[in-house]
């Protein structure tokens, strides 16, 4: 009969029915279990990281975008933890720089106010070297900040290089040559450029003081400007004890140093590389660091000649 097999399909639906959608629960809960259980390992590890502890690891599985999704956090917690590591090296490092000239300059005042009859212009030069050190580091300091966060405004205009090149030596010849050191300019040619000539100076000079500092026996440093297609070419060549081949790419880097422990600078404050690089960039110029263990090391840069 018509009414008994309409009767047989309506049951036989809802039992299909009910059978589906308690499989479609059980498959949505399998589904969602397996997809929010590694959500909430990243979440879990999230939380560390946020807490402060970069060495947490994000691991996620089951599927592609979760996968992408814990190698990012992974990326990022790994560079969190390398800025974290700096930070405390500079922190560090720029502590040490400001505890040693101040221990100098409190202890020789102390003893000129002991001893007022025992004051020789020993002491009194000391102070003064040591004071003048605490402000060419804060002069550094606010120099490379103000480099990082771009707040500084390149005042560009045509100038001779070679002249400015040649004066700025001249006056560290003079400076040092009571240490022995000596500076040698080669070039061909004067060549004139559109550039900020303070900036650049200001970028030779570190590069002259840093290879003063590890020029080695002869205390001998050479300039070398020559010209490349649309560019000039400065190089600084010391002879001293190089630089491992592992360190180059981290030379730039503000306090870097070839060993863990940091060193006081014979010459300068430290920040003087990464102020260079800063400085350049700005300019859209190149430069680099060619270095051999034992034979010396190259630091150049170029800038277009317009």
């Amino acid at each position: 009969p018509v009414e008994s097999t309409v009767t047989t399909l309506q049951l036989q639906l809802v039992i299909i029915t009910v059978i589906i959608v308690l499989a479609a629960v059980l498959l949505a809960v399998i589904i969602s279990k397996r997809i929010a259980k590694p959500i909430e390992q990243i979440n879990q590890s999230a939380k560390a990281l946020a807490r402060g502890d970069y060495d947490t690891e994000f691991r996620g599985s089951g599927y592609l975008e979760i996968e992408e999704l814990s190698d990012t956090l992974n990326t990022a917690a790994a560079e969190l933890s390398k800025v974290e590591r700096l930070r405390r090296e500079l922190i560090a490092n720029v502590s040490h720089d400001l505890r040693t000239p101040l221990t100098f300059i409190y202890s020789y005042a102390e003893m000129m106010h002991d001893f007022p009859d025992e004051v020789t212009p020993e002491q009194s030069q000391i102070i003064m070297d040591e004071a003048k050190r605490l402000n060419a580091l804060v002069s550094d300091m606010l120099d490379i900040s103000l480099l990082e966060a771009g707040a500084v405004k390149l005042n560009k205009e045509w100038y001779n290089l070679t002249e400015s090149l040649r004066d700025t030596i001249n006056r560290m010849n003079e400076l040092f040559r009571k240490e022995g050191s000596r500076v040698e300019f080669e070039y061909a040619e004067d060549i004139c450029v559109l550039a900020d000539e303070v900036k650049i100076t200001q970028a030779v000079y570190n590069l002259l003081l840093n290879a003063i500092s590890h020029s080695g026996a002869g205390r001998t440093v050479v300039v070398r400007q020559s010209k490349l297609g649309n560019c000039v070419r400065i190089e600084v060549i010391d002879r001293g004890e190089g630089i491992k081949p592992s360190d180059l790419p981290n030379i730039w880097e503000r306090y870097f140093k070839a060993d863990s422990k940091h060193k006081r600078p014979m010459l300068g404050t430290g920040l003087g590389l990464s102020i260079v690089k800063k400085v350049i960039d700005l300019h859209g110029g190149r430069c680099g660091v060619e270095s051999e263990e034992g034979k010396g090391s190259t630091f150049w840069f170029e800038l277009e000649l317009g």
